[in-house]
């Protein structure tokens, strides 16, 4: 018989905390009902049958290429298949193997609680055996069931262990991803100096409103506090880039995965000799603090002490710069790179049908009143017609989808407006590199002032023209494609990152390309400024 950390009845779950087959279940005698006063245990699996259960874990299979995300978005070199899976003699072993198959030269397997078991909150542990390979990365770890702030990591990672070298000396790491949508992700790190092959560890995550903990054999190593974490994400909504909750994204449910992956951007190539390597679980157990469900907290330092000497890593928040254009008149462009500010001119193409005008508006102040007789275009550039850098926004080459926002306030009188009619909404380089998105009337609110957001990002993505980020001329631009009345207010350029200083507007240098702030890394947080 295994030796068990802990014994008793399995309490049940509130459903706020599991859903799913999940829900409901009870444990076989012998499963541990608490892992300290306050901790009750609401899903667990102990791996005592022949075969994985179905009703609390699915298998992953393939490289990720169905999930859009070949080699599962880490340039892994495995095929994960089933047959990896083994459970008998009180474990779970998944191996990895050096096989040819599907095109891949390693077969490893993967298996999460998806759709099965979630929670929001608690404490989350599992009793591994990693294997001693280069080049294997086994990992216990939680992804969000759903992902209310977008596509990866603006919703968040949690990784409760993951173990990819053994140089200079073995170690195993906790991490929490969040921030932006990749590239503009971050991270928070800590290591524990253990080795993770010699035998089994007890690994577990605490995780409550205030933020998260880490643990290995009852040692507390690295926390992250809340205060650390963001999300900045794009509302579907409003097409606009906005800040989640003072706990986000780490305030929704996650599930759990285990899996054994091989090579990788961590790892690097794998040894022959690390075939056939095994990742062996003894068991999983997840935890809710009773003491206080809804937050979580309450119950820190009751199953393993709370180390108070433990730094936690430092605050940290999403960098954002706005440009205001035009507000009650034109402004004048100040340089992120301390450049003298630029001053602004309205400019409309000679042969536009166009007619632009100031006028007062209550409640406003002054507002751009333009009026097309049919197709026509203004744009806001500088007076001195100089070009300006736009970096950590992406470039015409390769339309990264950064945050970087074309954002205006419109009012569309309706009877003056033909209906079949659109607004291209962009930037240009000059006439034949101009980039846009087109707006139809029709699906625009009509004589009320609304708030329009166009993406950087989907303007240089246009298919029919290209704007060059590193040469822009004109830094707002509309044209209309059918007669219409609008009023303009408001126009801005706004644009985020992970980084401080990462994104912004400069002087474009004699070569098309200025200078920018350099990546860095600050607090554990990896960042980066991504500008091509």
């Amino acid at each position: 018989m295994r030796a068990r950390r802990r014994a008793g009845a399995l309490a049940l779950a509130s459903a706020a905390f599991v859903c799913g087959a999940a829900a409901g279940q009870e444990a076989a005698a012998g499963q541990a009902e608490s892992a300290g006063d306050g901790w009750r245990l609401v899903w667990a699996d102990e791996f005592e049958g022949s075969a994985l259960d179905s009703s609390k874990w699915n298998i992953q299979l393939g490289d990720g290429s169905a999930e859009g995300l070949p080699g599962w978005g880490n340039a892994e070199l495995q095929t994960y298949r089933a047959e990896n899976i083994a459970v008998g003699d009180g474990h779970l072993a998944i191996t990895a193997r050096r096989e040819d198959v599907d095109g891949h030269r390693y077969t490893s397997a993967r298996i999460t609680t998806a759709g099965k078991f979630h929670a929001r909150y608690g404490r989350f542990e599992a009793r591994l055996k990693t294997p001693p390979g280069q080049g294997l990365w086994p990992a216990f770890w939680m992804l969000p069931e759903r992902s209310p702030y977008g596509t990866w990591a603006a919703s968040g990672e949690i990784d409760i262990v993951e173990v990819y070298s053994r140089d200079p000396a073995p170690f195993v790491q906790g991490a929490a991803h969040y921030g932006m949508a990749w590239p503009l992700n971050v991270y928070s790190t800590g290591r524990f100096g253990i080795d993770p092959a010699d035998g089994f560890h007890v690994y577990a995550l605490e995780w409550d409103e205030t933020g998260l903990r880490w643990f290995v054999d009852g040692a507390h190593f690295f926390t992250v506090p809340r205060t650390t974490y963001w999300s900045y994400f794009k509302d579907p909504a409003t097409n606009a880039h906005i800040a989640g909750g003072d706990s986000a994204p780490f305030d929704q449910p996650f599930h759990l995965l285990l899996n054994l992956a091989v090579g990788g951007h961590l790892p690097g190539d794998p040894d022959a000799s690390a075939f056939p390597g095994r990742l062996l679980v003894d068991y999983v157990r997840a935890y809710q603090c009773a003491v206080d469900p809804a937050s979580g907290v309450g119950c820190g330092g009751l199953a393993d002490r709370v180390d108070e000497s433990i730094r936690p890593t430092p605050a940290s928040d999403v960098f954002r710069r706005q440009y205001t254009l035009y507000g009650d008149a034109l402004g004048a462009l100040a340089l992120a790179d301390g450049a003298p500010a630029i001053a602004l001119e309205f400019s409309i193409r000679d042969d536009s049908a166009v007619a632009l005008s100031e006028v007062a508006e209550i409640g406003r102040g002054q507002v751009v009143d333009v009026e097309a007789s049919a197709c026509g275009r203004l744009a806001i550039r500088a007076a001195d017609s100089s070009r300006q850098h736009f970096f950590g926004m992406g470039n015409a080459a390769l339309a990264t989808p950064l945050a970087g926002e074309l954002q205006f306030d419109l009012y569309i009188f309706g009877a003056a407006t033909e209906l079949a009619g659109a607004l291209r909404v962009g930037l240009d380089s000059g006439p034949a590199n101009v980039g846009f998105v087109e707006l139809p009337i029709r699906h625009l609110p009509r004589d009320e002032w609304t708030t329009i957001t166009v993406q950087i990002s989907d303007v240089v993505r246009n298919p029919h023209g290209a704007v060059d980020l590193h040469r822009v001329l004109g830094l707002f631009a509309l044209a209309f494609t059918a007669a219409a009345h609008v009023r303009l207010d408001d126009i801005r350029i706004l644009c985020a990152h992970s980084q401080q200083g990462g994104c912004g507007i400069a002087a474009s240098s004699s070569s098309g390309r200025a200078n920018q702030p350099p990546a860095r890394t600050e607090g554990g947080a990896r960042t980066q400024t991504l500008d091509s």
